[in-house]
């Protein structure tokens, strides 16, 4: 079973998660509304970076999580500024024995003026093969 989890602040990061959830076959859930996650393959969790670091409420939520719940996690988000979060969740996961992928995926954000129509058609549907890949292709 995949499940998908995001934090979002301009609403970039949901925009993807439905995308990504898609080509997951899951179902898409903020970290205000997720539960306890256990039996997860493949957590794909969005997530995009402010002032340096992920969402307050997700560090949380990640750090909570253990081997026996989930398999693996793979990230995807975006930013106006260019800088994953996939090091600082593979940090934090790894540190709970958590496998992470290498392999992320990552788009422009908007930001007030910045890339403004971001992420667009395109980047959705790179997201959702990205998810497709990941869960085996299914």
């Amino acid at each position: 079973m995949n499940k998908v989890i995001y934090a979002t602040r301009t609403g970039n990061t949901k925009k993807l998660a439905l995308a990504v959830a898609k080509g997951a076959d899951a179902d898409a859930q903020s970290v205000d509304e997720a539960g306890d996650i256990s039996g997860v393959d493949t957590l794909f969790v969005g997530a995009s970076v402010y002032a340096g670091k992920i969402d307050e409420k997700l560090r949380r939520f990640l750090g909570k999580l253990t081997p026996e719940n989930v398999q693996r996690v793979a990230v995807f988000g975006s930013a106006m500024s260019g800088k994953s979060a996939l090091a600082e969740i593979r940090a934090l996961l790894s540190a709970n024995g958590i496998a992470v992928s290498g392999k992320e995926f990552f788009c422009k954000g908007r930001f007030l003026l910045f890339n403004r129509n971001h992420p667009d058609a395109g980047d959705l549907a790179n997201a959702e093969t990205f998810a497709r890949e990941m869960s085996g292709g299914r």
